[in-house]
């Protein structure tokens, strides 16, 4: 493990900002040293149509200058949205943000597995946990695994209870069958476990990273209420120390992206993640 490599982040639309560089010193002086882009932050849709290059060596320049890292971007749609045209405009808008992959210096970009809701792509549908759902899915990862390849991306699948790849175990699943590194695993522990069984939280936790530890690359911070409700870390009942000290010991070093909160709990949060993960040492 090189604790260097351990990058503390933000989701940047946490910030409203009109401008780049606004929105990479709020980033930084909020105390994070990286964040999870999105293209709406800049006046743009999460996936655009086309990308201005004038526009993204801006913002390359202004993340450069506050020193703050874009190791992921999001890049959500419905894979198996009921409109084939709303599935190949999302897939359009994909190719454009793994194009756009050197310019602003992320590797991996995240996605949105699916739901047969028509309307939002975050919400359950009975249909998704049928084969029928699963084999579009996989139709639509295998399009994406090709342009992943073509731009050198990696692409982010987070479990999510509304989604095709509804838990650990759907995840495990996909990776035993897709057989490709280009497909990698988002851990948040909000999506993971369930408030009216919350006593039972951490056992949750660490049955999810035994499955999937080993793929996993980003670990999305966002602790859950009582009431099920996202909260900042820290203020809810999901033990980040524990989870932590899980992926820690495994050797994990990617990014934390902190979400589910406002701007408000921003730099308090920074603060109590930075004091559960291990100092870096003096760069070489």
């Amino acid at each position: 493990m090189d604790r260097n490599l351990i990058q503390l982040g933000i989701f940047a639309k946490t910030f409203d900002r009109k401008t780049s560089a606004k929105l990479a010193d709020a980033i930084a002086l909020s105390g994070y040293e990286c964040t999870q882009f999105n293209m709406a932050s800049i006046g743009l849709d999460s996936l655009p149509l086309s990308l201005d290059h004038a526009q993204l060596e801006t913002a390359k320049r202004d993340f450069d200058a506050s020193k703050v890292a874009i190791p992921v971007v999001s890049g959500t749609y419905n894979m198996i949205a009921p409109d084939p045209q709303e599935v190949e405009q999302g897939r359009h808008g994909f190719r454009v943000l793994a194009e756009a992959s050197k310019a602003l210096g992320y590797r991996t970009i995240t996605l949105c597995t699916g739901t047969r809701h028509a309307q939002d792509k975050w919400k359950f549908h009975p249909d998704n946990a049928g084969e029928e759902a699963w084999s579009s899915f996989r139709a639509e990862l295998d399009r994406l695994i090709e342009i992943a390849e073509a731009h050198d991306v990696m692409l982010g699948v987070e479990p999510e209870p509304s989604n095709v790849i509804s838990s650990p175990k759907a995840a495990r699943r996909l990776l035993d069958e897709v057989g490709s590194d280009r497909v990698k695993i988002v851990f948040d522990p909000f999506n993971l476990v369930e408030w009216s069984n919350h006593e039972h939280a951490s056992d949750t936790l660490l049955r999810a990273f035994e499955l999937l530890a080993e793929s996993t690359t980003i670990i999305h911070a966002q602790d859950m209420r009582r009431d099920g409700k996202p909260a900042a870390p820290g203020t809810g009942f999901i033990d980040f120390a524990y989870l932590f000290n899980l992926f820690l010991r495994g050797g994990f070093s990617g990014p934390i992206i902190a979400h589910g909160f406002g701007e408000n709990e921003a730099a308090s949060t920074a603060n109590f993640l930075r004091g559960l993960l291990p100092a870096k040492g003096p760069a070489r």
